[in-house]
């Protein structure tokens, strides 16, 4: 087995057979409950896991034309989870949703009055690298834990996303996850019972 990192990488590459590329989830992009911050508590997303580490979840291609299909596994990526977790922030704060800042994590997740937990349940990618960087296409489904921190009381809701990235970008799989994790973000703000556990 051989494995190839790249500057952003999050992605194994194993074996010599022609590995054909797998069907990317297109989940359909809903229309979020758009709010004001003033009315809605305050949001901290405290972490995204992933559990996936070795899965295989596509197809690699290499070169400015992509050929010699090969199997992806999963390698986690501190910078792409990180990337991650500001596109769900911002995501939230764009749509009108109050969302606390803090540079200790610790004590922001003690002032925050919801604390939001994302761990990635599946994911599909096929992505081609060249020495221009990664391009392809990728979608994954989220779980969101919402966790009340005054009453203790949790929900969790399940919500996907996709992205495509034509054009090679240096940071392209990285692009690509943080673009899906919005879009799933956009999902799961069109859930009412998301709405309503965050309203004041």
């Amino acid at each position: 087995m051989r494995v190839l990192l790249l500057a952003a990488a999050f992605l194994g590459l194993a074996g010599c057979a022609q590995i054909p590329p797998v069907a990317v989830d297109k989940p359909a992009q809903r229309e979020p409950i758009k709010s004001q911050a003033q009315a809605t508590k305050s949001i901290y997303v405290s972490n995204v896991t992933t559990k996936m580490l070795g899965r295989k979840i596509g197809q690699a291609t290499s070169g400015l034309i992509c050929i010699n299909g090969e199997e992806m596994t999963w390698l986690d990526s501190q910078f792409a989870i990180n990337l991650m977790r500001e596109r769900i922030s911002d995501t939230l704060r764009n749509n009108g949703y109050s969302v606390h800042v803090g540079l200790i994590q610790s004590s922001a997740e003690k002032d925050a009055d919801v604390l939001i937990g994302v761990g990635i349940e599946d994911m599909k990618a096929n992505v081609c690298f060249s020495v221009q960087g990664q391009k392809g296409e990728a979608s994954f489904k989220l779980k969101f834990e919402i966790l009340d921190n005054k009453t203790r009381q949790s929900i969790n809701l399940l919500a996907s996303g996709s992205s495509k990235l034509t054009e090679f970008d240096k940071t392209g799989t990285s692009q690509l996850l943080a673009d899906a994790a919005a879009m799933a973000t956009v999902n799961l703000l069109a859930e009412e019972m998301f709405f309503n556990a965050t309203r004041k």
